[in-house]
């Protein structure tokens, strides 16, 4: 046997065993287990490759435990373990009597993600790109201390994008502390040239992930995270990127529909402490040591924790997840939301691909009289992932569940239930925000906000159309050949 036939073989070995990974260890929706077990049928010799790149998360695990900041991380849970036992024993009293109906939920949280629950909090709905920026720009201008920034995409060189840059570079100018990530596989076209002044005036950029061999090699893995925090009081996050078209200045998707929103207060912090993980897991690639100061004003950080801000009475929890995490903490916190709703379930997500467990939790909670409406574009971005997201959501249509188009581009992540629970932040109803990309979601626990949320569901529908199954049926076959055929590459793209 010659040396090339070895190396096939081989190959073909650690293709098999990445498929017994896949059904013994990993134990993976099956799904995305068909899906990989096509990749490797069809590409045998390099479907391992593939698997490399973009379906192993062992690795991301690796990493964030060698560049993570686990030193803080530790303390953070020793003060997170009193918080959860309080949570449990019933010592921490909800400001609103509503709450106490969810506290299976607040603690299912806590735990399962190592989120803290503050009730010190105001928040704000935003609504499109110019409420947003607006606000955003406006606290910016008003920092004394410092401002932290953070955005899947960034377009440096759009007009939103270079007032954002000049902006940042005033402030860095006047001596506050500018810290700026973007991930660079959503800003493929922005470069740390395009920060040159703000860096010479004092500001830090940062790339997602630094190493262009690494951005590569982890091309999946996205930081899809949005976060604007402004003197550690003011914290921004949503569905909202820095670029143009969030404004509708597109044909191509116009009007765009999306909603972020300001928060004060207590949960500020989480947002904080999730900003300082993500950088220092940065600089650790960068640099591999740490500057020793930092860990101590991150510590100061955590002893806050212990002397609650007061800023209002909103019940918030800040909820992360990505690749490195062992749960899919927002999409558990998203299925907990669906089967404790009791009359109703408002969500608006610009794509709709669920695994099983939520289809299912949508079915029963639909089929148990809960009004579940979802929402979604009318006008799509990406064509295979909208012919799937119908797909999924005809299914649903048979047990009572409304779904409605809107005549734009809906790019919102929100779910809404029962008048008091309800979340905005930067997670789509689908696989890859689930399991792929590095996310966070205000989880907010308030009578006047949810009713905020409801009452903005309601007034989109009038800019919607019904999702008509009748219609929907009469498609042509190579309509449907189309849809299946992207229903089993979904879940790995």
């Amino acid at each position: 046997m010659d040396l090339s036939s070895i190396f096939l073989i081989f190959i073909y070995v650690f293709n098999i065993m990445c498929v017994l990974k896949l059904i013994f260890i990993k134990r993976s929706d099956t799904r995305v287990i068909f899906a990989w077990l096509l990749v490797f049928f069809f590409l045998p010799y390099v479907g391992f490759i593939f698997y490399f790149l973009i379906g192993s998360k062992y690795k991301m695990r690796i990493m964030s435990k060698k560049y993570g900041m686990g030193e803080i991380e530790e303390k953070y849970n020793k003060v997170l373990d009193e918080h959860i036992h309080n949570i449990d024993t019933g010592k921490i009293q909800f400001r609103e009597v509503e709450t106490e109906k969810y506290r299976d939920l607040i603690t299912m949280n806590s735990k399962n993600i190592m989120c803290y629950f503050t009730q010190n909090n105001e928040v704000e709905l935003l609504l499109n790109a110019k409420e947003t920026f607006s606000m955003v720009f406006e606290d910016i201008k008003n920092a004394t201390k410092s401002i932290e920034v953070m955005y899947y995409i960034f377009k440096a060189k759009d007009k939103i994008g270079k007032e954002f840059i000049s902006l940042l570079e005033e402030k860095a100018s006047q001596g506050v502390k500018v810290t700026l990530i973007y991930d660079g596989i959503g800003s493929l076209h922005t470069h740390m040239s395009d920060f040159k002044k703000l860096k010479e005036v004092g500001g830090h950029v940062y790339r997602f992930l630094p190493s262009i061999i690494k951005s590569l090699l982890l091309v999946n893995y996205r930081l899809h995270r949005k976060i604007v925090i402004v003197d550690g009081k003011i914290a921004h996050t949503g569905g909202i990127n820095v670029g143009d078209e969030y404004f509708g200045l597109k044909k191509i998707n116009k009007p765009w529909r999306d909603t972020t929103i300001r928060m004060t207060g207590y949960s500020v912090l989480s947002f904080q402490t999730r900003f300082w993980s993500d950088l220092v897991f940065l600089q650790n690639q960068s640099f591999r040591k740490i500057n020793r100061a930092k860990f101590k004003f991150d510590e100061r950080l955590l002893k806050s924790f212990y002397d609650p801000i007061e800023e209002g009475n909103v019940g918030v929890q800040i909820i992360s997840s990505g690749p490195s995490s062992r749960n899919d903490s927002i999409k558990d916190s998203y299925v907990k939301m669906i089967t404790t709703a009791k009359k109703y379930l408002y969500i608006q997500s610009p794509y709709f691909i669920p695994d099983k467990t939520i289809l299912d939790a949508l079915r029963m909670a639909a089929a148990g009289g809960v009004d579940v409406r979802i929402m979604l574009p009318g006008i799509p971005d990406k064509k295979p992932i909208y012919a799937v997201s119908l797909l999924n959501v005809a299914k649903l249509l048979k047990y009572g569940v409304k779904v409605y188009l809107h005549s734009g581009f809906l790019h919102a992540k929100t779910l809404v239930i029962d008048d008091h629970v309800s979340t905005v932040g930067t997670a789509n109803i689908d696989i890859r925000s689930f399991s792929l990309n590095y996310e966070i979601n205000a989880f907010i626990y308030n009578n006047e906000f949810a009713i905020k949320c409801r009452d903005t569901f309601l007034n989109d529908i009038e800019n919607c159309t019904i999702f008509d199954i009748e219609t929907y049926s009469k498609r042509g076959l190579w309509k449907k050949i189309y849809e299946s055929v992207w229903r089993f590459i979904t879940p790995i793209a």
